[in-house]
């Protein structure tokens, strides 16, 4: 099995527990760094004692709403870990920054974005956004960015549905889904140079002319026209491929 599918596999269990137990050394700040970093969920609906998060002007932050912008580079480097979600990402290639907006819905009550803002740490060339909530406060996450030749992304979602336009996107992108649903755009061939899709348990709709379907455990590879590698990994769930 492919290690980065083991990887994903091992963000169904992110649902339920947490993916690092050990607590940072007290004297090493590379460790607390290290740890802000990475997926972290747990089961717990609680706020987060620790939020790597600086408000810049311009920023929105509500209860129910965060809005933000940084500048950041076509070639960048982001690692994105939302743990449970529904997920957008959006590519507009002429771009000079980076926009995350996150909404919860009315049924969230008395949830606050604030809370589970584990870390938002992005400069120009690169970027880490760790965003740890609940279930129950029912979040949607739209991510705007450009991904150019030389970028090197890496998007991880614990428990919920993804949807990502990846027309006009190029570089090395590594999608990976927990559990849930994933809903993949493409211009044709155009975006990718090779397309690797790994299903553990669940089924892949490729609603693109000449597609094929699979089902269970499913491994596929696609080569294109365009720049790049593009990993899809989904642990458990459906992935289905439309042309844009």
């Amino acid at each position: 099995m492919r290690k980065s599918l083991c990887y994903t596999l091992t963000l169904i269990l992110a649902t339920t527990i947490t993916a690092h137990a050990a607590a940072p050394s007290s004297n090493s700040q590379a460790d607390s760094k290290a740890q802000s970093d990475s997926m972290d969920c747990t089961d717990s609906d609680k706020p987060l004692t620790t939020h790597n998060y600086t408000s810049s002007p311009g920023d929105i932050l509500q209860p129910h709403h965060l809005e933000l912008t940084r500048p950041f580079a076509a070639d960048g480097k982001l690692k994105l870990h939302i743990c449970r979600a529904d997920l957008r990402i959006n590519i507009h290639p002429d771009a000079k920054e980076i926009k995350l907006t996150v909404t919860l819905n009315a049924e969230s009550g008395n949830y606050a974005i604030a809370d589970y803002i584990q870390t938002i740490r992005v400069q120009p060339d690169k970027g880490v956004i760790n965003l740890n909530f609940p279930k129950a406060a029912h979040a949607t996450v739209t991510i705007t960015l450009p991904m150019g030749l030389n970028s090197d992304n890496e998007i991880n979602l614990g428990y919920g549905d993804l949807n990502f336009n990846a027309a006009g996107s190029a570089g090395h992108r590594e999608i990976n889904v927990g559990m849930g649903h994933m809903q993949l755009l493409l211009d044709k061939d155009k975006s990718y140079s090779k397309m690797q899709v790994n299903i553990g348990l669940g089924a892949l709709h490729d609603h693109r002319p000449g597609g094929s379907d699979g089902h269970l455990n499913v491994t596929k590879q696609y080569p294109g026209s365009g720049s790049g590698v593009l990993e899809i990994n989904v642990g458990m769930g459906s992935l289905d491929i439309r042309n844009d």
